[in-house]
């Protein structure tokens, strides 16, 4: 029991934390759910990549064996997941009415994502309890850091009207190359020597820190930017000013909406 709970009580922490994070037009809690549930198809989506592109057998035609388990970071893990996670993603909220204010494309992104890293953390847990607690504080924060990324950009290609091309693109490259740096720096460090190891477990630590900051840093932007912050304030200084009209104050909210 105690396995399943360490499995997936990270996302659901994590998934409360957005939540928060999202103050100034909170999102249904009905969509919330459906994105973390939905976000559980990326798991087969991503199998069926993997198959129908032969990407597991891509690394091999490299010959260094540090070169091998690179490209498996990004053929195998990276580009597989994160693309399957964006298909879901997009089809969810691209036409939603909820995605209506940037800081929802990280919102429902960390949903989706946290919903595959559940999936896939009681995989590996049940495989392995000996792992559950350092994916509990690893592996699922990860991919929380890489669906900020995708959120983040996504959310700019849908309602910046500037840099089109280098929002969508960096929709998928972002997390693409967090997600595959992250898994190259784990994986050449289980064959590398020990003296190499030892350097880059201090290179991943860094890498970790570096990804957090980033990634509180893009959540916080987006939401500063919330067109509902201006709101909030503009509604109670209108409510509470007795020197308007009731009549006045509706025309005033009207207006604020249809700028």
């Amino acid at each position: 029991m105690w396995t399943f709970a360490v499995a997936v009580i990270p996302a659901v922490v994590l998934i409360v934390y957005i939540m928060i994070r999202d103050k100034y037009e909170r999102e249904p809690i009905g969509k919330i759910l459906l994105a973390f549930f939905v976000g559980m198809l990326a798991i087969p989506l991503d199998l069926l990549l993997i198959s129908i592109f032969n990407l597991d057998y891509l690394p091999y035609m490299f010959d260094s064996e540090v070169a091998v388990q690179i490209a498996t970071a990004f053929f195998s893990a990276a580009i597989p997941e994160e693309f399957s996670k964006f298909v879901i993603l997009f089809l969810l909220i691209w036409r939603s009415k909820n995605f209506n204010e940037r800081m929802d494309g990280i919102v429902y992104a960390v949903c989706v994502s946290m919903g595959f890293a559940t999936v896939e953390n009681v995989l590996y847990v049940f495989e392995d309890p000996s792992c559950a607690w350092g994916r509990a504080l690893f592996a699922v924060p990860g991919h929380f850091l890489f669906a900020v990324l995708m959120g983040f950009f996504l959310s700019l290609a849908k309602f910046s009207v500037k840099h089109k091309f280098r929002n969508w693109t960096m929709t998928l490259l972002a997390p693409i190359l967090a997600h595959g740096i992250y898994d190259a720096i784990l994986m050449v460090s289980d064959v590398a020597s020990e003296g190499w190891a030892s350097l880059l477990t201090i290179v991943f630590y860094v890498f970790i820190f570096l990804l957090w900051r980033i990634g509180l840093k893009r959540i916080s932007q987006h939401v500063d930017s919330s067109p509902f912050r201006h709101w909030r304030s503009i509604k109670d200084n209108q409510l509470n000013d007795d020197d308007i009209a009731d009549d006045q104050k509706i025309d005033n909210m009207k207006d604020f909406f249809d700028r």
